[in-house]
């Protein structure tokens, strides 16, 4: 561009001051000024314009002109910038070289918080760079969907996942648990509470994690009883044997419910019922310690007052001839003073109420094996 004002300058003006001068001047005077002229115009075209260099975005522009103001370079190059654009100005240096650099911002959109917000962004910058300029804060456990050390580029959309934690108190019901105790001392098809149970109370303590105000997980970090629950314990009456005692592989049954072997039997015997609480022993208690388990007083262990005919530790099986009351497999372990109502045998319960419905009942006692005998 340079050249080309040179030689369309230069003949023009040379003509226009030749004219002239030669109506004025004489030969050597019109020469002397036209040198004077010559060297005004290059003075002029050459060390009055600069370069320019400008570069927007991706394309590259060079000017030369004696324009100072960037932003009239710009509109004389037709290079339109707004206000949202960035624009850097390098004025022309001793070397008549000046730059002007056009950045155009991008929008790029950040979901936070409950709201979608669009951001100008300029090239180079960073997810961490976008959220410092916006006041954004990120907390150390919130979860975004681009790392902060990422360049961003046009149509990128962020989104941060605010994360919490809290704590939550609650009270909860321990359902009790019910036990059934399956006996004959109780008509078939019947049923008796033998205790009533009870619900028990426990805090627990959760740790909750939230999303964006979400509860998304939740953890148990303690558990208080505030209240133990209470085992309901039912008698369920089937014509299920009493005893815990099992003789059957020596002395087992025939089809009508009776032992098919056997030393002798007594019927109709009166029999009632007893209880100690807690682990009691019997009066015979070491003479049949460690023959049948530790026969401390138990369902299946007797109190017998005709020791000359039944010693402590002699087997039995006791049942009424109708088989709707079966006591089952029995040892003799105790004594007492029950035999003033012509009772025989003393049948023990594990609890009182059972005792009590046992009452008074007519038996047959079996009598299987004697120690010794």
């Amino acid at each position: 561009m340079v050249e080309a004002l040179r030689k369309d300058a230069f003949p023009l003006l040379l003509r226009v001051a030749e004219g002239v001068f030669r109506c004025v001047f004489s030969s050597a005077t019109l020469a002397g000024i036209a040198a004077v002229v010559l060297s005004a115009v290059i003075f002029t075209v050459t060390y009055l314009n600069h370069v320019v260099y400008i570069i927007d975005g991706d394309s590259a522009t060079v000017t030369v002109t004696r324009e100072q103001d960037h932003m009239k370079i710009l509109a004389n190059e037709e290079i339109r910038v707004t206000a949202r654009d960035l624009v850097e100005y390098t004025g022309a240096n001793s070397g008549r070289f000046g730059q002007i650099i056009i950045q155009h911002p991008f929008r790029v959109s950040l979901t936070v918080d409950g709201e979608t917000l669009k951001y100008d962004i300029m090239e180079g910058d960073t997810v961490a760079d976008m959220l410092v300029a916006n006041g954004v804060e990120l907390r150390s456990a919130d979860k975004i969907t681009h790392p902060r050390a990422t360049e961003l580029m046009p149509g990128d959309d962020i989104s941060i996942v605010r994360v919490d934690s809290r704590r939550v108190e609650q009270e909860v019901t321990i359902p009790h648990e019910t036990v059934e105790k399956r006996t004959s001392v109780i008509k078939n098809g019947t049923t008796r509470v033998l205790q009533y149970g009870a619900d028990g109370l426990k805090k627990e303590t959760w740790e909750e994690v939230l999303e964006n105000g979400e509860v998304v997980d939740r953890y148990i970090v303690r558990e208080d009883i505030l209240k133990s629950p209470t085992t309901a314990h039912v008698l369920v009456g089937d014509g299920s044997p009493i005893s815990n005692f099992d003789f059957s592989d020596k002395y087992p049954l025939d089809a009508d419910g009776n032992p098919v072997n056997y030393i002798s039997v007594l019927r109709n015997q009166k029999a009632t019922g007893y209880h100690r609480s807690g682990k009691a022993w019997g009066a015979g208690y070491w003479t049949t310690k460690g023959k049948y388990g530790e026969t401390y007083c138990q369902a299946g262990t007797v109190a017998i007052i005709r020791l000359d005919e039944m010693p402590y530790g002699t087997k039995l099986y006791i049942k009424t001839p109708d088989n709707k009351f079966i006591y089952g497999y029995s040892v003799v372990n105790d004594t007492g003073e029950f035999a003033g109502n012509g009772v025989t045998v003393d049948l023990f319960y594990e609890s009182y109420l059972e005792s009590v419905l046992n009452g008074a009942r007519f038996v047959d006692i079996y009598i299987l094996e004697i120690p010794g005998g």
